[in-house]
């Protein structure tokens, strides 16, 4: 309970200094289920990228971020407080599996960037074959998200290119069959990722 009020506080000063800092616009919104287990795969732009979607989903996100950001105490705080988990990049981490299966497991919504870090240039990078793999684990319906503009804004090499108007546009849900990990293809990997590529193309071009 204690928990829920911080986060509530939390999330109203970031949609504050959002709203003093960026223009944005909200497309299907209304594709998002109001409850049931379901996973949230978005390009990945800006450092604030987790709280435009934060800000803009009517349901909270658990987000797995990269381990390297719960390093200093404070932040660590911060990021837990946000409903976000740390899971390491570019290897296999069974912690943060546990805490997102367990997350899907009570009906929530795990957040991932299925490329994995922040684009160097705006366009989507390819898809973590791991993220996939996940996602084919659960049997979850997949939520995707297109953020657009918000690169101008907060390049990942530094500067501002400009300030245009940020949109933020979510796909209808993409059904997914369970697959356990032993039983995947290569071909369902490679369909449901092509998936996946096409719809945040779609939704952030």
């Amino acid at each position: 309970m204690i928990l829920d009020v911080i986060y509530a506080i939390i999330l109203l000063l970031v949609k504050v200094g959002l709203k003093l800092k960026y223009s944005v616009t909200i497309k299907g919104a209304e594709n998002i289920p109001k409850n049931g287990p379901i996973i949230l795969l978005s390009n990945h732009t800006t450092i604030v990228d987790s709280f435009l979607l934060g800000c803009n989903v009517p349901r909270k996100i658990y987000y797995m971020g990269k381990s390297t950001e719960f390093e200093s105490p404070a932040k660590r705080i911060f990021f837990y407080l946000s409903r976000s988990f740390p899971v390491r990049r570019y290897d296999i981490d069974p912690g943060a599996l546990r805490n997102a299966y367990r997350i899907i497991e009570y009906g929530g919504m795990v957040g991932i960037y299925p490329e994995g870090e922040r684009t160097w240039d705006g366009k989507l990078q390819s898809l973590r074959r791991g993220t996939i793999r996940f996602v084919l684990s659960t049997g979850v319906p997949v939520i995707t998200a297109g953020i657009k503009n918000a690169y101008q804004h907060q390049p990942r090499w530094g500067g501002r290119i400009g300030k245009p108007p940020i949109v933020l546009s979510f796909g209808k849900p993409i059904e997914v069959k369970k697959i356990k990990g032993k039983d995947q293809k290569k071909s369902d990997i490679d369909d449901l990722n092509d998936k996946i590529v096409k719809a945040i193309l779609e939704l952030s071009e």
